[in-house]
């Protein structure tokens, strides 16, 4: 199992659209991909405003289809332009594996 996590900061004052572009986001991948993304906010430590998605897959071939998917797919790329418009750019992104 991976975890695709992605980083994202909102910018100074755009915490609540920050959020609710995070929340936009999480759902339209869920509801077309039938994906399990999920949504957090740091409210301890580290950088006020910084939202944390988080995805899983089974293995990396399930991986490599949903990024393909993702990259041909407009309204994915809609709501990623509008969570760049507030957050500071550029989010941070990483794959994990489980230490076996």
């Amino acid at each position: 199992m991976y975890k695709a996590l992605g980083v994202l900061t909102a910018k100074n004052g755009m915490t609540r659209e920050a959020v609710a572009a995070a929340k936009a986001m999480v759902e339209h991948i869920n509801s077309k991909y039938n994906l399990q993304y999920e949504a957090y906010m740091q409210v301890f430590g580290g950088t006020a405003g910084t939202i944390y998605l988080m995805g899983s897959y089974k293995d990396m071939d399930s991986l490599q289809a949903a990024q393909a998917k993702f990259m041909a797919d407009d309204k994915f790329w809609t709501l990623a332009h509008k969570a760049a418009d507030v957050t500071i750019e550029p989010p941070t992104l990483a794959l994990l594996k489980p230490i076996e």
